[in-house]
């Protein structure tokens, strides 16, 4: 039992020994197994007859049987102990060598397993390096194949390279260099894309050299070229040179450098053709000088603006050709360059024509003239304009200048004459009250400038320039101090009475008014003077009836008719109209200088007069016959017998 006792069995075949010899014998599972058991005995062994009066000695010897069994059970029992006991301690030395050995393994893994994690530790660092220099390998193979396809496709001799793009010829092989030294930069651009870029970079560095020396070289011959433009116009353009033109946009500095130098020769070139132009003429004297027509100031300032004109034109068409159509956007802005550029050409012509105009301005004295030369001003400038000229170039400077020195002088003739004319018209109104002769001149002089100005009321004209509107509204200006002026004049007369003073100012409105009817520009002039025509007709008429009351003796004002005195007022009335002397309306009128207007101013004035008539013949048939005087009735004549006396 000692192995019972000992608490180091392990195992699971140790417990289910412990479990077995710890079970007691008493206990009901045991005797159900003893019970089985003795059935078996029982049916085993020979069974003797039995009798009534034995049954009391069998169940005795079942029982000493049942206790024979029982011990050699525990006997049997006590010797599979010992012998289980006695297998099992072997069984447990088996087990405790193997859990040595076991332990023996665990320390021997344990300590390669610390071998290991320090060989681990000691390689990594040289895995690390050998997976870095197989990724070095395979980058130094990718940059090799590119490099192998680079040098096999772009490379070029040096002694080609430096011969194509020396600069000594320019031709088609010269661009087509180029285009290869561009294409080699673009495909390095591949190879700074992988990993280290030394030989990259050194590559670019080495065609940014040769592309730079071979655009020095490019920027020379068009130089050279550009001289030449300076002195042959009629030469066509060279495409080597256009095209040269059109590679260096994507320099702008060296185009900068190109376009100055064209510009420069341009500008030589047009200024001493302006010269021979105007001094010279043409080859073989056709056409003639323009300076032979400076006596005739328009057609002089009109042939100088018309061949600046031309010259615009031909120049704008000379830097198309040269520049050819324009490169994307991103490189140049083609149209600004286009206008410094014609700008600059135009400026040798600026000067000659600013004296020659300013001398032919201040020399002209017609206000006709002035304005003549003031229209081609302003028709050019617009035209200068079109074509997007900076304002702020030299010759658009110039041209502005002109205008506004060419539009001052007109208003300050047409100023001139206008005091000119009121202090010689106005000085002292004629007796028959007509329109004074120096004012028809004047307005024939208006009627010249505003003819020219609807002629040419339809032509652009930039925001800049006086417009054709400011000449109309001058010229109204001055028709408004005319009327004003023979208002004035009228008034300070002490001679005449008010009708004459009004019948003088409506022979001065009426040629206005005539004059300014065919003119768009000066209609809203007219429309206000008609209001003040109408006006001054009412006046008149107003005046001439009120005359006529006066001149009649009867008693229009008188708010109580006195009866003692109407007889004699009445017969003085009679015999004026029958003299047809003082109350003749029309002879009052005939001073009027529109005999239609004088003959509508006479009936409105007699049928004013006889309805103010009509009034008092009311008021005297209204009185007592007994307060009348005898024959006063007979006197006393109907309104439509005075109408028709009238």
């Amino acid at each position: 039992m000692s192995f019972a006792s000992d608490k180091r069995a392990p195992g699971l075949l140790g417990r289910r020994a412990q479990q077995i010899v710890q079970q007691p014998l008493d206990g009901p599972e045991v005797r159900a197994a003893l019970e089985a058991l003795a059935s078996c005995y029982n049916s085993a062994a020979p069974q003797p007859p039995q009798s009534d009066s034995g049954h009391v000695t069998d169940e005795m010897g079942s029982l000493a049987r049942h206790r024979d069994v029982r011990g050699d059970m525990q006997a049997r029992g006590a010797q599979m102990d010992a012998e289980f006991v006695q297998a099992l301690g072997a069984v447990e030395e088996a087990f405790a060598g193997l859990e040595r050995s076991v332990e023996s393994l665990d320390g021997q893994c344990s300590a390669l397993r610390t071998q290991v994690n320090a060989a681990l530790r000691t390689t990594a660092a040289a895995a690390e390096q050998a997976g870095a220099l197989a990724d070095e390998r395979r980058e130094l193979g990718t940059r090799l194949a590119l490099a192998s396809g680079f040098l096999a496709r772009f490379a070029m001799a040096d002694s080609d390279a430096e011969q194509r793009l020396s600069g000594s010829t320019i031709d088609a092989a010269y661009f087509a260099a180029l285009d290869r030294v561009a294409a080699t930069r673009a495909e390095c651009q591949k190879l700074l894309g992988v990993g280290t870029q030394t030989a990259a970079l050194e590559l670019m560095r080495e065609l940014a050299a040769q592309e730079d020396a071979a655009y020095a070289a490019l920027l020379r011959w068009v130089l050279g070229r550009a001289r030449g433009l300076a002195g042959d116009d009629e030469a066509p353009v060279d495409p080597m040179l256009r095209q040269a033109l059109r590679r260096l946009h994507a320099h702008p500095a060296l185009l900068d450098a190109a376009a100055a130098e064209i510009a420069r020769a341009r500008r030589e070139a047009v200024g001493r053709a302006f010269v021979a132009a105007l001094v010279r003429g043409g080859a073989g004297g056709t056409p003639r000088p323009i300076d032979a027509h400076a006596g005739d100031a328009p057609r002089y300032v009109g042939d100088m603006l018309a061949w600046a004109h031309q010259a615009c034109a031909e120049e704008t068409e000379l830097l198309d050709a040269l520049q050819g159509p324009p490169p994307p956007p991103p490189l140049s802005d083609k149209p600004a360059a286009d206008r410094g550029l014609l700008a600059v050409a135009l400026e040798a012509v600026a000067r000659p024509l600013e004296l020659r105009v300013a001398q032919t301005v201040a020399e002209a004295r017609a206000p006709a003239v002035l304005f003549r030369i003031d229209s081609l001003l302003s028709f050019y400038a617009a035209l200068f304009a079109a074509v997007r000229l900076p304002a702020d170039s030299a010759f658009m400077a110039t041209l502005h200048g002109l205008c506004s020195l060419a539009h001052s002088r007109l208003i300050s003739a047409l100023d001139a004459l206008l005091l000119d004319v009121t202090a010689s018209a106005f000085d002292r109104v004629p007796p028959t009250l007509d329109t004074p002769p120096p004012l028809a001149a004047l307005l024939a002089v208006v009627d010249d400038i505003l003819r020219l100005n609807e002629d040419s009321i339809d032509q652009p004209l930039s925001s800049s320039e006086p417009s054709s509107a400011s000449i109309a509204d001058h010229i109204a200006r001055m028709l408004d101090r005319l009327s004003t002026e023979a208002h004035d004049a009228a008034a300070d007369d002490a001679a005449l009475r008010p009708y004459e003073c009004t019948i003088f100012e409506l022979n001065v409105l009426a040629p206005l008014l005539s004059h300014a009817v065919p003119f768009a520009s000066l209609a809203r002039w007219h429309c206000a003077q008609e209001a003040s025509h109408t006006n001054l007709v009412d006046s008149l008429c107003r005046q001439l009836t009120e005359l006529l009351k006066e001149k009649s003796h009867l008693p229009f004002a008188d708010e109580t008719i006195r009866t003692e005195t109407l007889p004699e007022c009445l017969a003085r009335f009679n015999l004026s109209l029958k003299s047809a002397s003082d109350l003749d309306v029309a002879r009052l009128v005939t001073r009027l200088a529109d005999h239609s207007l004088a003959r509508s101013v006479a009936h409105r004035v007699t049928q004013m007069f006889v309805d103010d008539y009509a009034k008092l013949f009311s008021r005297i048939c209204a009185l007592d016959e007994g307060s009348l005087p005898q024959g006063v009735l007979p006197l006393l004549l109907e309104p439509e017998t005075v109408a028709t006396l009238l």
